[in-house]
């Protein structure tokens, strides 16, 4: 199994996808390390190697461009016959850089968790 960071310890980019403001780092990201209330989510990158996003996942084994933090849940769509579950994003139209970084604490500063139903973490 890959190598996997402490989300506490890391400093991200501050993102914009599907609208909603998020963190982002190209490492993997320990699960266990991501404060509750938070979402985390792998992101999968084109097969042309491009750098693009086009994929948000539960857990990405092939061609992972990175990881997300949000502070609200993505709708994602589950699969039956794989234990994952994902969605398709427009890297022109669904993702944007920003030009900050910040730490999870001042992510949580700024953008507090809501309250959903869904208790991924």
């Amino acid at each position: 199994m890959p190598y996997r960071l402490d989300a506490m310890k890391e400093v991200f980019e501050e993102v914009t996808v599907l609208g909603k403001p998020m963190l982002f780092t190209p490492c993997r990201i320990e699960r266990g390390t991501v404060p509750q209330g938070l979402y985390m989510y792998e992101v999968r990158h084109d097969d042309d190697c491009r750098g693009d996003p086009v994929q948000i996942a539960k857990w990405v084994m092939v061609n992972h461009w990175g990881t997300l933090i949000s502070s609200t849940p993505i709708r994602l769509d589950y699969y039956k016959t794989e234990n994952n579950a994902f969605r398709d994003i427009d890297p022109g139209k669904d993702w944007e850089y920003g030009d900050m970084s910040a730490t999870i604490d001042e992510y949580i500063k700024r953008h507090p968790p809501k309250k959903e139903k869904s208790h991924e973490r």
